[in-house]
C-alpha cells in the first residue's frame, strides 16, 4: 500500500513577511564558506535566487486562481527554476558536508600536517582558493572551538541536506536515496500547493513509501535551520 507523508503543516509565512536575507547572510557566513570567497559566493547565490523564485511561486498561485485552471507555461517554469534551485543547493551542500569529512578524517589519523605541507609544496602565490584552503585546515587542526563550531552547524544542516538529497535523487536520478532499485512512480510531476504556490512533488523515500514535498519547504527548513545556528553563536 501506497503511503504519502506530508511534511509541512502549511504554516506558510506571506512572502512579504519572508526574510530572505538569512539564508544569502547566513549560509556564506557559516564555517568554510565564510573565509573562501569563491565558496561564499556559490552559497551567497542560493539566497539571491530564492526570493525570485518564491515570488514566480505566489505568481502562479495568483495566476491559477485567476483562470480557474493551470497555467502551463507558468508551471514549467516554476518547476524548472525549482529544480535548479535545488540541485545548485545540493552541491553546495555537500562540498561542505565533504570537507567536514576530509578535515574530520584528516584530524583523526595525523594527516593535517602532510596535507598542509602538500599544499605548501604546490602552492601557486596567485591562487587565493589555496590559500583559503590551508588556513582552513590550520585553524581546524589547532582550533577546537571551529572543530566544535563545524560538528554543531552539521547537525543542523544534516537534516536539510537528506531533503534536498531525496529531492535531488528522485528527480534527478529517478530513484529513492541509496536505493537504486526503488523507481519513483512520477518522477518530476508536481501539482501547485494552494497555499504558498511551490510544486508539491511525491518523492520516493522507499519502494512504497512517499514524501510530500515542495521546494519552498526546503528553503523554510534551511532558514530554521540557519536561524539555530546564528542563535548559538551569540
Amino acid at each position: 500500500m501506497k503511503e504519502v507523508i506530508i511534511r509541512h503543516g502549511g504554516d506558510y509565512l506571506p512572502i512579504d513577511d519572508i526574510d530572505f536575507s538569512i539564508i544569502a547572510n547566513d549560509l556564506r557566513s557559516l564555517p568554510f564558506y565564510r573565509d573562501d570567497l569563491f565558496l561564499g559566493m556559490q552559497a551567497m547565490n542560493i539566497g539571491i535566487i530564492d526570493p525570485n523564485i518564491t515570488q514566480f511561486e505566489s505568481d502562479l498561485l495568483k495566476t491559477y486562481f485567476e483562470k480557474e485552471r493551470t497555467p502551463s507555461y507558468e508551471a514549467m517554469t516554476v518547476g524548472a527554476f525549482s529544480q535548479m534551485w535545488i540541485f545548485a543547493l545540493y552541491e553546495v551542500l555537500r562540498m561542505w558536508r565533504e570537507r567536514k569529512y576530509d578535515f574530520s578524517k584528516l584530524f583523526k589519523n595525523g594527516g593535517l600536517d602532510l596535507k598542509l605541507k602538500s599544499l605548501a609544496d604546490n602552492e601557486d602565490d596567485m591562487n587565493i582558493t589555496s590559500h583559503a584552503r590551508r588556513r582552513q585546515l590550520e585553524k581546524y587542526r589547532d582550533e577546537q572551538s571551529f572543530r566544535d563550531e563545524v560538528e554543531y552547524c552539521w547537525v543542523q544542516l544534516e537534516p536539510v541536506y537528506r531533503l534536498v538529497e531525496l529531492y535531488r535523487m528522485n528527480m534527478a536520478k529517478h530513484a529513492a536515496p541509496g536505493k537504486s532499485n526503488a523507481i519513483p512512480m512520477a518522477p518530476g510531476y508536481g501539482r501547485i500547493n494552494m497555499l504558498c504556490g511551490a510544486l508539491d512533488y511525491e518523492l520516493l523515500l522507499d519502494r512504497d513509501s512517499y514524501e510530500l514535498l515542495n521546494r519552498r519547504d526546503v528553503a523554510d527548513n534551511l532558514r530554521e535551520a540557519l536561524l539555530v545556528i546564528r542563535a548559538n553563536k551569540k
